[in-house]
């Protein structure tokens, strides 16, 4: 009873960061108050269009600025000035200008050290500044450097966990040093996003650091509000340390070991300046044992063996978070967004502007497709909700898409077209990837010279498919194809899908058979329906469908592709045959499409299909996703069966083969091909 009482005692001890509670015993903390600054500096970036000689002579310019800032805060009597990330405004010129970054950044970087140390030594004052800098191994580092009182290098840090984006071109760097000084204590230096991993501060307070410089752009935190902001305050507090913010154009500060902002900067250029002691404000404890620096405590109190995770280079989370990109893909993209990016957005905005409705939404998806995941993508997006919703509705009883095109010439050149192939160049080629017994074949096509043969071959494949995919996709997407089955066709197992995937993700959609969608993906296959030699080869059209509140084999208690059949809920015979079995060695024009709910909660997606030209299902009340995002952007020509051990290889023969032509991909109903 005793140990249950003393242990409820000790739950409601709680940690006090107040010097109050010390005894009066205590030795007083050490006083050596040091006057530290954060510049606000203004946005002077240089602009990417510049040659070289005139960008150098932008740097100076800039430099001068600088300087200016310099003096204001030795004016002040400060001891030590934290200058913001970029500082001399090159980034985004460098991302156009690659190639010329070795040639122009030692120069820019002995000139920034020449004029802003010999400013900074003059008032006898520490300085943080910092720059996309060459090393002597040949790498691009983002790096922070810190100059001593006279002006001279006296440390540097490269940039540990740069984004996935601003990786593409730069190195990473590979420990976090800190610094001794005489007056500040021991000195550490952090850039933007690495406040962003919590583990950074933390390895600089370990080392011993009193002090962490921070210069940024950004905040320690992803989300809406003032999060960024209380992510820094955290930083601090729970390493006991002071932060120096050098934020440009808003939001530098200084931040206690308490976590409080002690002062701010304000407008362009303004200083956040405050008297400290690095070693001070530490206090802290509990009832039962209170220390005058709490890390004494802190960092007795953890056990680094059980945080051997942190140091996997492969974590098992990355297992369930794929990324899409590379980092030079990502890389590209950030260049490209800082600079002509921005100008193509605005020409967008222009179109839109004038009324120009189609040639808007034109340019509006080139550039989510250029620039995928950036602001870009996501204003882009916005923009084209409204100039959808704008455009009239098109005639329901007007002619469908191949109606304007007979022959189906000059389809692929529609712009409501995502994709088509008619094979006449008798190749695969304007598919992303192809796989097993995919045959090029001049047999009889549906129309021109050449169609695409896929076998299935007992022993030697499971069929063959094609994938392409339409990043970023749309909200309805149509596809059409023509597909004959051989004569002696039985069974298969899957058939053609169209996918929805994430577009950092285009896999999100493949090899989830037998878990229910998650969110990151839904799919739908048209598809003949053998129902194990219960009917007819080759079998019912169906829809095989995997969607966010789709129904469980209650059996196996696996998420298998639930069926849709025709005609289709509330339809009745007038939509079609209950049954329609494709007919074998003959050419067929199947349509099917995906239309996705409107909202994340609202069951109002629906799918479709036709045979022929005539609609032979349709159903409605689908909740295709919970994120407005996932567009259906992949189709799957598939024909697929199973292996040696499926227990349904007794419904199909030893070859068996399924032909497809003239494939089309639209955002509206496209229809048969008119003669």
């Amino acid at each position: 009873m005793k140990t249950s009482f003393r242990l409820s005692c000790l739950a409601i001890f709680p940690l006090v960061f107040d010097a109050g509670v010390a005894s009066a015993d205590a030795p007083p903390a050490p006083t050596n108050t040091v006057r530290v600054a954060a510049a606000q500096a203004a946005r002077r970036v240089i602009d990417f269009r510049l040659p070289q000689a005139e960008t150098l002579a932008a740097v100076e310019k800039n430099l001068s600025e600088l300087e200016r800032i310099i003096d204001r805060a030795g004016e002040a009597r400060c001891d030590a000035l934290a200058l913001p990330e970029d500082t001399m405004g090159l980034l985004n010129w460098l991302g156009a200008n690659e190639t010329l970054a070795k040639e122009v950044l030692p120069k820019a970087a002995t000139r920034m050290f020449e004029r802003l140390g010999s400013a900074a030594a003059r008032h006898r004052m520490y300085l943080v500044v910092c720059s996309d800098f060459v090393e002597s191994d040949g790498g691009i580092y983002n790096t922070a450097f810190l100059l001593g009182r006279d002006g001279k290098e006296m440390g540097r840090y490269h940039k540990v966990c740069p984004t996935w984006s601003e990786s593409g071109a730069r190195q990473r760097g590979s420990a976090f040093p800190v610094f001794p000084t005489p007056d500040l204590g021991t000195a550490g230096l952090l850039i933007c996003y690495d406040l962003v991993v919590p583990e950074t501060a933390r390895c600089l307070a370990l080392q011993g650091a009193d002090i962490i410089f921070f210069p940024t752009m950004g905040g320690a935190a992803m989300g809406d509000g003032d999060i960024g902001v209380q992510a820094l305050r955290v930083r601090a507090a729970e390493n006991f340390i002071w932060l120096v913010v050098a934020h440009r154009a808003g939001g530098s500060m200084i931040i206690s070991p308490q976590g409080k902002i002690v002062a701010q900067a304000e407008g362009p250029d303004g200083l956040a300046i405050a008297d400290i002691n690095p070693r001070g404000q530490r206090e802290g404890g509990d009832a039962l044992n209170w220390q005058r620096d709490m890390r004494a405590r802190l960092f007795r109190e953890r056990k680094p063996e059980a945080f051997r995770v942190l140091t996997d280079p492969h974590p098992p989370v990355l297992d369930k978070v794929p990324i899409g990109l590379t980092r030079q893909e990502a890389g590209r993209i950030m260049a490209q967004t800082l600079t002509v990016g921005e100008e193509e957005f605005k020409q967008a905005s222009e179109l839109q502007q004038l009324g120009k409705t189609d040639e808007a939404i034109g340019a509006f998806e080139r550039l989510r497709k250029v620039y995928p995941d950036t602001w870009i993508d996501r204003v882009s997006q916005q923009r084209l909700v409204k100039l959808h919703s704008s455009k009239p509705k098109p005639d329901a009883s007007g002619p469908d898409l191949a109606a304007k095109y007979p022959g189906d010439v000059g389809i692929g050149s529609d712009p409501d077209v995502f994709f088509s192939d008619n094979f006449e160049s008798g190749d695969m080629k304007k598919w992303d990837q192809q796989r097993g017994g995919v045959v090029m074949t001049e047999e009889k096509p549906n129309s021109g010279r050449w169609s695409v043969e896929m076998r299935m071959e007992r022993g030697k494949n499971h069929g063959g498919d094609a994938i392409k995919w339409f990043m970023p996709g749309a909200d309805a997407v149509y596809a059409r194809f023509y597909v004959k089955f051989s004569s002696d066709y039985q069974y298969n197992h899957n058939f053609v899908w169209l996918g929805a995937n994430q577009r950092t993700n285009k896999w999100s959609a493949f090899g989830k058979a037998g878990l229910k969608p998650n969110g990151t993906y839904y799919s739908t296959g048209m598809e003949p329906w053998f129902a194990w030699g219960k009917n007819p080869s080759p079998g019912e059209v169906s829809f095989y469908t995997y969607y966010l509140d789709m129904e469980p084999d209650r059996k196996m208690n696996k998420y298998w592709g639930n069926g849709f059949f025709p005609p289709g809920p509330g339809k009745g015979a007038a939509a079609g045959p209950a049954r329609v079995i494709p007919p074998l060695n003959q050419w067929q024009c199947w349509e099917f499409m995906i239309q996705a709910n409107t909202a994340p909660d609202k069951p109002d997606g629906k799918q479709t299909m036709w045979v022929d030209g005539k609609l032979i299902g349709e159903f409605t009340g689908i909740r295709w996703r919970n994120d407005l995002d996932l567009k259906v952007n992949c189709l799957w020509l598939e024909h697929y069966g199973y292996d040696e051990g499926d227990p349904t290889k007794r419904y199909w023969k030893d070859r068996q083969s399924v032909w497809f032509d003239d494939v089309v991909v639209a955002r509206r109903y496209i229809g048969p091909m008119k003669k």
